[in-house]
């Protein structure tokens, strides 16, 4: 199966018609990449179609009882094995807003890490709702669309125990916001930095 990653560092790139630019087709590659396939949900449940997600832009993911970090999608178990979301590691991934629907019905994914995601916007960090009675820890950093309002969704993830934030040039008040998510997550170890 050819990956985003692959088409993207492919020799041969599709031509682009000239009313459009090569940045516009590309984020409208990322975006089919993104959305939640409702078909492939019923067919493989939640856990599967996530983990597909993550791979197919480039992401990792860690599943329950594995020793290893499942890192290409063609190296995925065979369907028929049951697998559970427990970590995502976003770092330099195609992964965008669009695509944390694919959070929903996730039981045990703990951990989240969100490096260098150019196409991440405050509204992927407001869809982290959907896991809030399970994730633990999350490290959102050099992610360039980040701003205050994104940061301050994550209040209520009330089971966070573990925050880490830095190169994010859009938060503009670190002081009020981490002021902010200590009030609301007391028992969140945080590190904020600018």
């Amino acid at each position: 199966m050819f990956t985003l990653h692959a088409l993207r560092h492919s020799a041969v790139r599709p031509t682009v018609p000239q009313w459009t630019s090569s940045r516009n087709f590309w984020g409208w590659v990322n975006m089919m990449f993104n959305r939640v396939d409702e078909k492939r949900l019923k067919l493989v449940g939640p856990d599967r179609l996530c983990a597909e997600w993550l791979l197919r832009n480039g992401a990792k993911v860690k599943f329950l009882n594995a020793s290893h970090v499942q890192e290409h999608y063609n190296l995925l178990p065979d369907e028929s094995v049951r697998t559970l979301v427990e970590e995502l590691d976003g770092t330099e991934s195609g992964i965008m807003h669009i695509g944390f629907d694919h959070l929903k019905g996730l039981k045990h994914l703990r951990k989240i890490k969100l490096h260098k995601c150019v196409y991440l916007q405050d509204q992927a960090l407001a869809k982290l709702i959907l896991v809030a009675d399970t994730l633990e820890d999350l490290e959102v950093s050099s992610c360039k669309n980040i701003s205050d309002h994104g940061l301050l969704c994550l209040k209520d993830l009330k089971k966070l125990k573990h925050l880490v934030t830095y190169e994010l040039p859009y938060v503009k008040n670190l002081s009020d916001v981490e002021k902010q998510l200590k009030q609301a997550l007391p028992e969140c170890k945080m590190n904020l930095r600018p």
